[in-house]
């Protein structure tokens, strides 16, 4: 097995200038949705059948949020997991300190 080595200091300089993650423009009924079921369901909240407005969006908004969903969300969120579970593997190694 190949031991990995992370410049910790790198790493950090390069997420910081990472640009941030921008949710892509969307039209009226799919915010609607985006707001209302996919984000109160990714944060654990309850979504009630009876407090959405039906007519606040259409048939193709759903089908526009699940192609978001597989093409940006889903994408997004695998990438991040294979970065954590690979900063998971990397052991830590000792090294003694030099002083001047």
């Amino acid at each position: 097995m190949r031991m990995i080595q992370v410049n910790i200091a790198e790493l950090m300089t390069s997420m910081q200038k990472a640009p941030p993650f921008v949710i892509p423009k969307m039209n009226a009924g799919t915010s609607y949705l985006f707001n209302k079921v996919y984000t109160r369901l990714t944060n654990d909240e309850p979504v009630s059948l009876s407090d959405l407005d039906f007519s606040a969006f259409e048939l193709d908004d759903i089908q526009t949020l699940t192609q978001l969903y597989s093409d940006v969300f889903e994408h997004n969120s695998h990438q991040a997991n294979s970065i954590v579970g690979t900063l998971r593997n990397v052991a830590p190694v000792c090294k003694p300190a030099a002083y001047i």
